[in-house]
């Protein structure tokens, strides 16, 4: 369970903290977590070996304990200061527009399809007159 909960935000704060190099960042975690799991078939087969089932599931579980540990230490990188455009009222009225367009066209396809009639949008409510 606590390597299922580290992978993924691994994964995510490597992806926002490395922008230039973020190629290379991702290939070693990904490489870590390939390695991890190749040396853990061995020992935990010699565990088996030495501490019977129980044992060796008590030990597992303390070694992904530490997941945990380490997934506590994750932070957000900080935030970068926003650019000041010249144009930041355009920006954010063309912004604004674009989605009130997003959403007649949303609304549009809902009611043509879901409301009147079959998926290829047959009957379409303009034509309801």
């Amino acid at each position: 369970m606590g390597g299922v909960l580290v992978f993924s935000p691994s994964y995510v704060a490597v992806s926002q903290w490395f922008d230039q190099k973020k190629g290379k960042a991702m290939a070693l975690s990904t490489l870590g977590t390939g390695l991890g799991s190749v040396c853990m078939a061995p020992l935990i087969a010699m565990l088996v070996d030495q501490y019977n089932y129980f044992g060796t599931m008590l030990i597992v579980g303390a070694l992904l304990f530490n997941n945990a540990v380490g997934g506590a230490l994750y932070r957000a990188p900080p935030e970068q200061p926003r650019r000041h455009t010249e144009n930041a009222k355009e920006d954010k009225e063309e912004r604004e527009l674009s989605e009130k367009v997003i959403r007649v066209y949303i609304l549009h396809r809902l009611v043509s399809r879901g409301f009147f009639g079959g998926s290829d949008g047959s009957l379409h409510p303009c034509e309801l007159t």
